[in-house]
């Protein structure tokens, strides 16, 4: 079990510093970790999809606050677009946690793949989307709130492949984009997480140390570092210039792809 925190408080560094740069969870690297630890440790094949999904929306709660917190000092929030967006991702989160431990999602993943590599493509020639103007009566935030969360929490993830791209054609900056991504994670992981542990609560195949589909010791061993990463991770997003931090964020898009595709 001491092996086992280590190994966790190591992923958790760069898990945070992931999701301080680029206003993401950290999800895409600790999902695919989560797998291959279940599988060498001997956990049920049935449930180790769920559990890897579930155990990584545990972390982004405490990644995303930490982030986000990281973020809100240094005034790149945007609380009108965050208030909607996230009105919507709470009721998508955990629905989708709901819908995610029915569903086969090899065939999700490749649409997100897609998707990723379309906004990597995007990126990297700086061709930017634009959207017409948000008012306050306008209703669309909090339907892309719910897609948002919905997906995200389906692959365990904090949105930032979602909400970085729409915030960024909405018009805010690449760092403010990145900083309201970061809170937009924390709804996403916080009802998500509550949709995956009601969901497995009773579940019979459950490896001690599980609370439903979430494994408490990678939480906690993650969440020790990576809070701390992400406020470094966020210092680095406000170091540098959008240039470069857009030509990160389209790097770490295509890899999400490939991920998303072929894993």
């Amino acid at each position: 079990m001491i092996e086992a925190l280590i190994l966790f408080a190591i992923l958790g560094i760069f898990a945070g510093l992931i999701a301080g740069m680029f206003g993401v969870g950290g999800g895409i690297i600790t999902v695919p970790f989560f797998v291959a630890f279940f599988i060498k440790f001997g956990f049920e094949e049935e449930i180790i999809i769920h559990m890897a999904v579930g155990t990584s929306l545990g972390c982004i709660v405490f990644t995303g606050i930490s982030s986000a917190y990281a973020h809100s000092k240094k005034n790149a929030i945007s609380y009108n677009f965050l208030k909607p967006l996230a009105s919507g991702i709470v009721i998508g989160a955990f629905l989708g946690a709901l819908f995610a431990v029915q569903l086969n999602g090899n065939l999700l993943k490749t649409i997100i793949g897609i998707f990723a590599l379309l906004i990597a493509i995007q990126m990297s020639v700086s061709k930017d989307i634009k959207l017409k103007p948000r008012n306050q009566t306008n209703k669309e935030p909090y339907f892309v709130g719910s897609g948002i969360g919905f997906l995200s929490s389906i692959l365990g993830i904090g949105g930032g492949i979602f909400s970085v791209p729409y915030l960024k054609a909405s018009g805010l900056p690449m760092t403010s984009s990145v900083g309201t991504s970061a809170a937009c994670g924390i709804p996403i992981a916080v009802f998500g997480t509550l949709g995956y542990l009601i969901s497995g609560v009773d579940n019979i195949l459950l490896p001690p140390f599980a609370l439903g589909y979430i494994y408490l010791p990678a939480v906690i061993g993650i969440s020790l570092t990576s809070i701390l990463a992400a406020k470094y991770g966020a210092n680095i997003a406000h170091h540098v210039s959008e240039k470069m931090l857009k030509r990160m964020m389209a790097s770490m898009m295509f890899l999400i792809s490939i991920y998303m595709v072929f894993s």
